[in-house]
């Protein structure tokens, strides 16, 4: 973990982020765009099947609701189009989600994940919600 958090660390110096860190381990950091909406990352390490590590981005979309088959249905077919991650469910929520190994992972490679997932995250909450939650 402590090469995790000296990365992260790294990360916020370098980029002038704000992260913060969960008594579990995890980070998150909101993203802020230029037309008043702002998408919160969370990001965590863990470690694959092999045993490597793996730093997983995911961000809120929303919540759904019983009556959902439309989305779902449009949540596979914009999965087939993303560059990066793929939309997912966690409980009752929609989210996006990526994940990179930690030892081919530099700054440049972590930020493009990050924005991309808040970025595609905020651009589908506001598609399918309509507001600006998460």
């Amino acid at each position: 973990m402590e090469v995790f958090d000296g990365f992260i660390a790294a990360i916020a110096s370098e980029f002038k982020m704000k992260f913060h860190k969960d008594s579990e381990g995890a980070y998150t950091t909101t993203v802020e765009f230029e037309n008043n909406r702002n998408q919160e990352i969370l990001i965590t390490l863990t470690k694959d099947e092999s045993g490597d590590r793996i730093i997983n981005y995911y961000s809120i979309i929303g919540k759904l609701k019983t009556d959902s088959f439309e989305l779902y249905k449009y949540a596979l077919k914009v999965n087939s189009t993303l560059n990066y991650g793929a939309l997912a469910l966690l409980n009752e929520t929609l989210i996006l989600r990526n994940s990179i190994l930690l030892k081919d992972c530099d700054p440049e490679r972590f930020m493009k994940s990050l924005f991309y997932i808040a970025a595609k995250a905020d651009e589908l909450e506001e598609l399918l919600l309509k507001k600006n939650i998460y």
